[in-house]
């Protein structure tokens, strides 16, 4: 192909818009093919009977200069921000998140078990390339683990947690020092912790306020509702699933890595590094979004609570309604409810709803009689990426492989990474320069 064809780009979510963006600024030509009806992948908004439910808590943390400097500008007005006000709901109490920085809320029991445990896992040697289970009792200690970090990860991964190795933690679950842990054991307060500490939100219309920024301007280089089914890496070209051929000069995909490389007819991919097979061995879970409008307020004002305990279903509620009030008439209140599943055999029982609402009564967030007066259920079949062994050993090469065939794989499922939403739109104006180049 020559470099008269375009760039073009799979998938119109925030990484998607965020290279459109930088290569039309720069008068490259691009196409970006999506398969849904408008923008924003998973960045969008639901309105029914005048709620507005994202597809659960996206938040913007801002930690990036240029992301940041360009997201404040250009929404200058239109965020709020705000301090986290998060916890986890354990032993029938509310602890403040993150728990290992606030564990002086627990029983007199508990708490010296908490510090006892943290003593001797601060004088122990870490273990050499551990799975998550074995880190989490290395840098908290037994007790801790065993309260949160090992079941609330259970619930969230679905897949064994001893199959998974800990190096999405390094940015995404903070260790305080021993000092701050003792003040914690002592009930005093030690800061501050975590990435998500303080968070931008819209004041008005929730979070698809942001891939509409991103997309202003795109309308003529956006084709909706075209999905793409087959890609030849070797002719460059990708087919539409109305049957249409495109021929391009490089290729940028935000699809979920697996169905990339699902789609792909190459037979040279031994060549270039990428396993037969490998797209059936990156593994994820998926996540349903509970949208629940309510006729009334709710009883806490957190952000978000934690739920490691089996006997809820689900492991995290949001109240929309904290981030802004907007998202629901005057009087009323939202929120969501994330159960975890494994892809392909999604929490299908009807009884979901009402075990939903036992668990948010019983943890004190709504009142008996609280009504239900408007709903919407979210399935996010790509939800969370499990870094089990495999990953670890192969990503690096199947992204290569694909890079060889001009196939750049980014964003937070095309790279299968854990990350932002700030860190979608970096790759996409990443993968803008290294296309440009």
């Amino acid at each position: 192909m020559s470099h008269r064809e375009p760039v073009v780009i799979i998938g119109a979510g925030l990484a998607g818009l965020s290279a459109a963006r930088a290569l039309r600024r720069a008068d490259v030509e691009v196409l970006v093919l999506e398969r849904e009806n408008r923008v924003g992948g998973l960045c969008r908004t639901e309105t029914v009977d005048g709620f507005a439910f994202d597809y659960t808590g996206h938040l913007l943390h801002l930690r990036e200069g240029r992301v940041r400097d360009m997201i404040i500008g250009e929404l200058a007005g239109k965020l709020t921000e705000h301090v986290r006000n998060a916890s986890v709901f354990l032993k029938e109490t509310y602890v403040p998140f993150p728990i290992q920085a606030n564990f002086g809320s627990l029983r007199p029991n508990l708490v010296k078990r908490c510090i006892r445990d943290f003593r001797r896992a601060a004088k122990a040697v870490m273990p050499v390339d551990p799975s998550f289970v074995r880190w989490a009792r290395a840098q908290f200690g037994d007790t801790l683990a065993e309260l949160f970090m090992i079941p609330y990860n259970r619930k969230l991964y679905i897949h064994p947690l001893e199959e998974m190795e800990p190096s999405w933690t390094s940015w995404s679950v903070p260790r305080p020092t021993a000092e701050e842990m003792e003040m914690a054991a002592r009930g005093e307060d030690p800061g501050t912790f975590g990435y998500n500490a303080a968070f931008y939100y819209p004041t008005h219309g929730g979070i698809e306020m942001l891939p509409g920024m991103l997309s202003g301007g795109l309308d003529d280089i956006i084709a909706l509702n075209t999905g793409v089914v087959r890609i030849d890496a070797e002719r460059k070209v990708v087919t539409t699933d109305d049957g249409r051929e495109i021929g391009y000069r490089s290729l940028i995909s935000t699809t979920p890595l697996p169905a990339l490389l699902e789609m792909v007819t190459e037979p040279s991919w031994n060549s270039a590094g990428i396993p037969a097979g490998g797209a059936k061995k990156l593994r994820h879970s998926s996540v349903v979004g509970y949208c629940l409008g309510l006729d009334g307020p709710v009883l806490r004002d957190e952000h978000w609570i934690y739920f490691p305990e089996a006997n809820f279903p689900f492991y995290r509620v949001g109240v929309f309604t904290n981030f802004s009030a907007d998202l629901a008439p005057e009087g009323a209140s939202s929120l969501y409810v994330e159960v975890a599943h494994r892809p392909g055999e999604p929490p299908g029982n009807g009884s979901m709803e009402k075990q939903i609402m036992e668990g948010l009564k019983s943890a004190g967030i709504i009142p008996p009689g609280r009504r239900v007066v408007a709903r919407r259920s979210l399935a996010m079949p790509y939800a969370y990426v499990f870094y089990n062994r495999y990953r670890k050993d192969h990503l690096d090469g199947i992204l290569a492989g694909l890079r060889e065939h001009s196939i750049l794989s980014v964003g937070r499922y095309g790279a299968w990474e854990y990350s932002a939403m700030e860190d979608a739109i970096r790759w996409g104006i990443e993968a803008a320069g290294e296309v440009m180049r």
